[in-house]
């Protein structure tokens, strides 16, 4: 099985087969959701199965959002998954055109539920330990104030030098991110 961008991990098979069947589909989705039953009979399919091949074809946006993918990404992933050129190059051109906005509204959305508020770090190396390899590393301490909701929660970490890189590379990431947007 081909790696797709939006997901690094294996799907169902079913995935693809309803990727595949939005082939079948008439051009007319404006009303996609709100009108769900209507479309499927319009269709000629049963509410059923249409709602699990809209399941789906979210599984293929969201995780584009969340790994900040690129339309030729998308489409790739799209056409991997059996959905022909002409759908696949038409959803990639929503998604330039879209982008902005999803990335905007779901940054909005995960800033407003745990808000860093407030944030503390030590660094320290390991003198002594029963396991002598451990001897000499170095490690970091965080503690993070969190804001959810009305409340602040203190979240302790302690990392070691790599997975601490690891952890700054991501929030320079989530920071570049950011700074797109403002």
């Amino acid at each position: 099985m081909q790696l797709l961008h939006f997901s690094k991990e294996a799907l169902r098979d079913s995935v693809s087969t309803d990727i595949q069947n939005l082939n079948k589909l008439s051009e007319e989705t404006d009303r996609f959701l709100s009108q769900l039953n209507e479309f499927a009979s319009e269709n000629g399919m049963s509410p059923g199965p249409l709602k699990n091949l809209v399941k789906s074809v979210l599984l293929v946006p969201n995780g584009a959002l969340k790994r900040n993918l690129t339309a030729e990404q998308v489409k790739a992933d799209l056409i991997t998954l059996g959905l022909n050129e002409d759908k696949a190059s038409h959803f990639a051109d929503q998604w330039k055109v879209h982008y902005p906005a999803l990335s905007r509204l779901a940054v909005e959305q995960t800033l407003m539920v745990n808000q860093l508020v407030d944030m503390e770090w030590k660094f320290g190396v390991t003198a002594g330990s029963s396991e002598l390899h451990k001897v000499g590393s170095i490690f970091l301490q965080l503690k993070l104030v969190v804001r959810k909701g009305n409340a602040t929660e203190n979240i302790f970490m302690e990392l070691t030098l790599p997975q601490f890189y690891s952890f700054l590379h991501e929030m320079e990431r989530a920071k570049a991110s950011l700074d797109c947007f403002s």
